[in-house]
């Protein structure tokens, strides 16, 4: 049996498991990981690399950063007065958790986004009287939306731009993928706040970092947590190469233990090492779906369906459809990387302009809603909320859509074949 056919059964048998939860999804997640290894998908050593990440280091950093704000007693006075602006609708807290998130995820790295409002919004929910994990979810979404407006909203579409270069083909300019991102905003919005959240139970779980004791405001300390956590965040905004975002996080958790905002014991205690498991375990499936070859098959099953002389809409269809499926299960860097080259190849082949085919493949490669395994913060999110496979599939799906749409309307106008 071929490593490709294997690595699509455990793959497989990881779905079932995760959609009829026999065993904790955590278990479920590193017995996959075990499984490609001794496969022979993966090497051994490659098992808990995805511990070993950057990543992992900013999120344990950032959920030392936003707990403070709750140990100081900060949260309950953002709180109440975020309520006193959006009321004590959920539907309110998840339209304003969106617009905000879209906002900032534009310019800032998606996950430093999240981390940082994560505490925030939980906070607004609970004066709201109102369970977190939807609204947690809406920051998912919304970060993700804001990813496609400018080039650095996610750290996929710098990847695109750099692989249309050694293409040989002019890059992208920073608000190149705006127009499609401003009405994937605006649509996800609408689409998640009316429609999206109806999907999703309340699952009443409490994030590790919100699991504090009410306590009383402390001016001073409330000062230095703020100022740390600005400060990590202005950071993550600018992306200096001399700090990137994981030092900077860790620097902000030293600063807050250091002032004593929190003890060593209650920074250990606000890192969700469930999530961080998680976040670590998944990343070698994703890992393991790559180097399969699972993905070269689909590139080439592209090329047949596609055939001598397709029309605009079906290489719009196909390529999105085919890049927005790989993209679940695998890293959206990956995924544009591996259909960068091929999508090039095609517009040489049937005589287009290469240009619209990278942006499909752009924005369908960062189209990553619809499994807990198709992005970092997609499996952070997890973590915060305990929901299961099947929910972002029920909430992820019609997401899809509204992207493919998105783009069937503004390309014909925006980068015409």
């Amino acid at each position: 049996m071929s490593q490709m056919a294997i690595a699509l059964i455990i793959l497989a048998a990881t779905i079932v498991l995760f959609i009829w939860e026999p065993v904790p999804i955590l278990v479920t997640a590193i017995g996959a990981s075990i499984a490609y290894a001794y496969a022979g998908i993966i090497p051994v050593g490659d098992i808990f690399k995805g511990y070993n990440s950057n990543t992992i280091v900013l999120l344990a950093g950032m959920m030392i950063v936003g707990s403070s704000l709750f140990h100081t007693g900060l949260t309950d006075i953002i709180g109440e007065k975020m309520v006193k602006i959006t009321g004590k609708s959920e539907r309110n807290i998840v339209l304003a958790t969106l617009i905000v998130s879209c906002a900032l995820s534009s310019v800032c790295s998606n996950i430093g986004v999240m981390t940082a409002m994560a505490p925030l919004v939980t906070a607004m929910c609970f004066s709201a009287g109102c369970g977190s994990s939807r609204t947690l979810m809406a920051l998912l979404f919304g970060a993700q939306f804001g990813g496609f407006v400018t080039l650095v909203g996610v750290g996929s579409n710098a990847s695109a731009a750099n692989a249309m270069a050694d293409l040989g083909l002019t890059p992208f300019g920073f608000f190149g993928i705006t127009p499609f991102g401003l009405g994937i905003c605006v649509l996800g919005t609408l689409y998640f706040t009316f429609v999206g959240m109806k999907f999703l139970p309340d699952t009443g779980y409490v994030p590790e970092f919100a699991k504090v004791e009410k306590k009383p405001f402390d001016k001073n300390k409330a000062a230095i947590a703020c100022i740390t956590m600005a400060a990590v965040l202005v950071v993550i905004a600018l992306s200096p190469k001399k700090m990137p975002m994981h030092v900077a996080a860790v620097i902000g958790s030293l600063v807050i233990m250091g002032t004593k905002c929190m003890t060593v014991r209650e920074a250990i205690a606000a890192i969700d090492w469930n999530c961080m498991l998680l976040v670590g375990s998944l990343t070698a499936t994703s890992t393991g779906v790559q180097k399969s070859g699972a993905g070269a098959a689909m590139a080439e099953l592209i090329l047949q369906i596609l055939g001598e002389h397709p029309s605009t809409f079906m290489i719009t269809t196909v390529i999105f459809i085919a890049a927005a499926i790989l993209t679940q299960v695998m890293s959206n860097i990956p995924t544009i990387m591996l259909f960068m080259p091929i999508g090039v190849s095609i517009a040489k082949a049937i005589n287009v302009s290469p240009y619209p085919i990278c942006m499909i493949i752009t924005l369908a490669g960062a189209a990553s809603y619809a499994t807990p395994f198709a992005a970092p913060q997609n499996m952070m999110t997890v973590g915060w909320t305990q929901y299961r496979f099947v929910d972002y599939v029920k909430a992820g799906l019609p997401m899809l859509l509204v992207t493919y749409l998105v783009i069937v309307a503004v390309i014909p106008f925006y980068l015409p074949y």
